[in-house]
């Protein structure tokens, strides 16, 4: 039976000691690598490439949710399962949104951890042993909370400057909007600007984020109005 390769990150040294405790007793699991925060667990995994992370959401420098995320953006079938005290619906489809494969209460028996595990490394996904629909629950609740939240937000904006943030949601320069809209590119420049002060945003990264979100909420909402 080839062994599932795991990588253990938690800023809590005893805390992994822990669980290689358990995990020695179990013959289809080894530890190849652990690590202590999220820019660890990056460089980890892409030296080791474990079927399996097993990671904290709390962490130094990095949090495990930052850090899986740049993992799935690079490895998009890497198979990540979050260990936390945060068990809420809200932390579920917080990990479902990332693509991750799972979430498990730090109060967890061992043998559902193992279980869990084992899943996630056939190709599963396992969130505290919730059930499809009520995993279709609760990414209907939130989908639907944050596209409200989203449309909220850009009722600020002019009908020009969403175009704009549509442009950025597919990864289009300010040069590149400038050709687009045949516009000059310090006016593109002064509209993200704006953007980014109606919406309340202070990096790049986040208007990027925004960009995404309010665009893949347009074309859901135009496709159901087709």
């Amino acid at each position: 039976m080839d062994k599932i390769r795991l990588l253990l990150v938690d800023d809590h040294n005893i805390l992994r000691q822990g669980l290689t405790t358990i995990f020695e007793e179990y013959d289809d699991i080894c530890i190849v690598a652990e690590a202590e925060n999220g820019q660890s667990m990056i460089n980890k995994y892409f030296s080791f490439k474990p079927d399996v992370v097993l990671t904290d959401i709390e962490m130094p420098d990095m949090n495990g949710i930052a850090a899986a995320e740049q993992i799935l953006k690079k490895e998009p079938d890497a198979k990540i399962i979050f260990l936390t005290m945060h068990n809420s619906d809200e932390y579920v489809y917080k990990i479902l949104e990332i693509n991750a494969s799972g979430l498990v209460s730090k109060e967890i028996i061992k043998s559902e951890l193992v279980y869990a595990i084992r899943t996630v490394a056939s190709g599963e996904k396992y969130f505290m042993g919730k059930s499809d629909a009520e995993i279709k629950r609760i990414k209907v609740k939130f989908s639907d909370q944050k596209e409200r939240e989203i449309e909220s937000r850009s009722i600020s904006l002019t009908p020009a400057e969403k175009r704009i943030l549509l442009l950025i949601a597919e990864g289009k320069t300010s040069n590149e909007i400038a050709d687009t809209l045949g516009k000059g590119k310090r006016t593109i420049d002064s509209s993200r600007s704006s953007i980014m002060s109606k919406l309340n945003l202070q990096s790049l990264p986040q208007l990027i984020r925004y960009a995404v979100h309010y665009s893949f909420y347009k074309k859901r909402n135009n496709q159901a109005g087709s």
